[in-house]
């Protein structure tokens, strides 16, 4: 969501296990398989598919709905004999679906860019970026990356994890640390986004400190994304996209 305006500019798919009983599980509920190669590709292909998928629907049916962001996980770089590299999926996927680039963003937390599992998982993050998709360093702040690797990874955007944002508001420290990293990214020329913002106060914080973008329950809580065809703001001639979680 674009701070200033409020109009929307992009979606964040994550996938949900629905159970018998109707309850539904999380991501953090089964993050453990994505430790596993071979089962993680198998996800991040999914996740993948129904990601384009959508968003080939949206584009048909005339929605400006901006991009759809997935999630790619280090195991999911791992190359495997006679299935093709993550990026040649990535590129072969989206061009099938008659897709630009923009359409779809990929997501990488710092521990995919520290990872020595993917081997060149920076190698085809740079092929991605070259070939016009957007990499965001996700859940930035909670790892191990040095400023040395800010200068070093390929990525456009800077996503603020939700644990500084939610405590900005009461917290001098978390504030000024928020503040450090918007700043820096914009000195960097990055793309900033703050993510788990739930009340005005925080929107309204990341606004005085210039922060363009957030996302978070304040805008909406996870929603299918067949109900999306019922916000008119994403319909074209209006100049509206949307970004909240499908």
């Amino acid at each position: 969501m674009a701070l200033d305006t409020g109009r929307r500019v992009g979606f964040e798919a994550l996938l949900r296990l629905k159970r018998p009983d109707g309850s539904v599980l999380g991501p953090a509920s089964f993050a453990a398989a994505l430790d596993d190669p071979t089962l993680s590709r198998r996800i991040g292909s999914h996740v993948l598919q129904n990601a384009v998928a959508q968003a080939q629907a949206w584009e048909t049916a005339g929605i400006d709905f901006g991009h759809i962001a997935v999630n790619v996980s280090s195991s999911q770089f791992i190359a495997f004999p006679g299935s093709p590299c993550r990026v040649d999926e990535i590129l072969g996927v989206t061009r099938s679906a008659g897709l630009l680039p923009r359409h779809i963003q990929i997501e990488v937390t710092e521990g995919v860019m520290l990872s020595e599992q993917g081997g060149d998982t920076g190698t085809q993050l740079e092929a991605l970026r070259t070939a016009g998709f957007i990499v965001a360093f996700d859940d930035f702040g909670t790892g191990f990356a040095s400023l040395v690797h800010l200068k070093e990874f390929a990525y456009d955007q800077i996503k603020i994890d939700a644990a500084f944002v939610r405590a900005m508001t009461g917290s001098t420290a978390d504030h000024a640390i928020v503040k450090a990293i918007v700043d820096m990214a914009k000195a960097m020329g990055k793309q900033v986004v703050a993510e788990g913002v739930e009340t005005m106060a925080e929107r309204q914080a990341l606004q005085e400190l210039g922060c363009p973008y957030g996302q978070g329950f304040l805008f909406g809580r996870p929603v299918d994304a067949s109900v999306m065809r019922f916000f008119p703001e994403c319909k074209l001639g209006k100049n509206k996209a949307a970004s909240t979680r499908i």
